[in-house]
């Protein structure tokens, strides 16, 4: 099939872009496949950012040239905001193209696309109330927050794009959930994990713990720095840049973590690095993460997760493939790692099971045979109206 992917990328580069171009190389085994992607680095702040999320203007002539030359049979999007904005969904519609978009986050409903703000889970904005987004300082600034209000609202109920997608995918069961709570019929959502690669692994226990990720407030950085004071100071390593990292590595040394190092950004070889090495993986967060691909890495590396008990966090760990606490719970956290470090058969049994659990549902060629039963799916549901 010609499956054309749809991608705004990030100012900072995550895990979402990279997954992005890891589906491209996998889909274009079996497809053929052509990234109609933007940068949003390029875009400046003001009125241009503002008309592209809204309205695609300056730039929808160009998707619509994509689309006549390339004519997919199917369209699957991942991320339009800010420099796509509506033009991908619009230029499928208007052609009668299938639509399947990947819901990485929550900005279906969300304008930052965490539902998280001043330190808390937050649904205020459901509904469609998104000058919540500027009354609480959801985004870096007003301006900001005030365009993503708008677009999403334009997007929602005037232009209705939601109602153009035929299925949503769903990294994780909380997110197929969730969306059923917005009002998106079963048949519409498909459950079809993230993937990642299996690399081949020793079985070797590392010798600290690990965290991959964004420093930023919603990751609970905070509360597991604590948490390592509070389990006596193990080794353990933080890789990852963001606004929160120069407080957090103060903070770290001025409560006396002498075995706590923060390496900030780090290429993708250091990052395979680190997971071989290491014993564990802590994903802290205090919002609900949907399917994080650190979280699944890690999994793939044989390394047993500590999580807290939030969105699609839990069903990683179900089944003894790893440890669940309690959000905001430094001494439950503590205690986890506390037995991770101290008990290496636990730590290897929960490592194991990590992995085959990776090997049968995250796999390359699992996710290909279920994006391809999607793209069919959905195309045979078209011929059929």
């Amino acid at each position: 099939m010609r499956v054309l992917l749809a991608h705004s990328f990030y100012r900072t580069a995550g895990g979402e872009d990279r997954y992005v171009l890891q589906q491209e190389a996998l889909l274009a085994r079996f497809h053929e496949i052509e990234l109609l992607s933007r940068s949003n680095r390029d875009l400046p702040d003001g009125p241009v950012t503002l008309a592209r999320m809204t309205t695609s203007h300056p730039g929808r002539h160009e998707v619509e040239a994509t689309f006549d030359r390339f004519k997919p049979d199917i369209v699957h999007i991942h991320n339009v905001y800010p420099a796509l904005g509506p033009a991908v969904h619009l230029a499928a519609a208007g052609r009668g193209i299938p639509i399947v978009f990947t819901v990485h986050n929550f900005r279906l409903r969300c304008p930052n696309g965490y539902m998280f703000t001043n330190g808390q889970i937050c649904r205020r904005c459901e509904g469609g109330a998104y000058h919540n987004a500027v009354v609480h300082d959801c985004l870096a600034t007003r301006n900001q927050a005030a365009g993503y209000a708008a677009a999403l609202w334009l997007h929602r109920f005037a232009l209705r794009l939601e109602a153009k997608v035929d299925r949503f995918v769903a990294p994780s069961n909380f997110m197929a959930q969730r969306l059923t709570e917005w009002g998106i019929t079963q048949t519409r959502i498909a459950y079809i994990p993230n993937f990642t690669q299996l690399p081949q692994v020793s079985g070797a226990l590392g010798t600290h713990g690990l965290f991959l990720g964004r420093m930023s407030d919603e990751k609970g950085i905070d509360g597991l720095v604590d948490a390592l004071k509070i389990a006596g100071d193990p080794p353990f390593i933080l890789a990852g840049d963001g606004p929160a990292l120069s407080h957090l590595a103060q903070k770290a040394s001025d409560i006396g973590l002498v075995r706590t190092r923060f390496v900030g950004r780090v290429e993708r070889d250091e990052v395979q690095r680190l997971l071989i090495q290491a014993r564990f993986v802590v994903v802290a967060s205090r919002s609900e993460e949907n399917a994080p691909l650190a979280a699944l890495e890690a999994m793939a590396f044989g390394k047993p997760l500590i999580v807290t008990a939030l969105g699609g966090l839990v069903e990683l760990v179900e089944d003894g493939r790893g440890i669940a606490v309690h959000p905001d719970d430094e001494p439950a956290l503590a205690a986890a790692i506390t037995r991770l470090m101290n008990d290496p058969t636990e730590c290897s049994v929960l490592g194991r099971r990590a992995r085959a659990h990776a090997n049968d549902h995250f796999s390359p060629d699992v996710h290909l045979a279920a994006l391809t039963r999607c793209y069919q799916e959905v195309t045979e549901e078209r011929v059929r109206r």
